[in-house]
């Protein structure tokens, strides 16, 4: 259904702080530990923690030292659990928009600006969690599928055109899909 490449799964979220009196603070998280599943789910960036650590119940998955470790304890209902990542995508690295559309403003930016600013990204999971606009043409099948199990609303979709030739015209990507 799609033609991109699986995009690589990370193995790990670097903790950078965990917050005192919190949830992962109470069974023994410690900032510099590597996160890698919530009750037996793999975690993939900052939303599959939000999403795995909802229970009131948590078996943490960590690497320490090069040693993996398996912490449990409570959450109470209305507790954080505390953590905070490296990275908000365990990959690091923000996905980038593979299209040309004539109209993108970050092929429109003046030279010799700060870096950052022409990165052309089309990462559904930072649409989610900061509202960057999206056009879904580089997401995996797997994307498309945790999408749909989390319920990942809203995402800020940018809609070009909805007839799939005139769509990838706009975008000058011969392999955009149908939305």
């Amino acid at each position: 259904m799609t033609n991109h490449p699986p995009i690589n799964k990370p193995d790990a979220g670097l903790i950078k702080n965990v917050i005192p009196g919190s949830a992962a603070a109470q069974i023994g998280i410690w900032a510099g530990d590597e996160l890698l599943a919530i009750n037996g789910e793999p975690c993939e960036d900052v939303i599959d923690v939000q999403y795995y650590s909802a229970e009131e119940w948590l078996s943490v998955r960590i690497r320490r030292d090069g040693q993996e470790l398996t912490l449990d304890g409570p959450r109470e209902y209305d507790q954080v659990l505390g953590l905070e990542f490296q990275h908000p995508t365990f990959d690091i690295d923000i996905r980038r928009c593979n299209n040309l559309c004539e109209f993108c403003f970050v092929l429109q930016m003046a030279p010799r600006m700060r870096r950052t600013l022409y990165i052309k990204d089309d990462d559904y999971r930072y649409s989610f969690l900061f509202g960057h606009f999206v056009t879904l043409t580089n997401l995996s099948e797997h994307d498309w599928q945790r999408i749909i199990d989390q319920h990942l609303s809203p995402l800020y979709v940018s809609v070009h055109a909805t007839d799939l030739e005139l769509r990838r015209q706009c975008l000058r990507n011969p392999t955009a899909r149908t939305l």
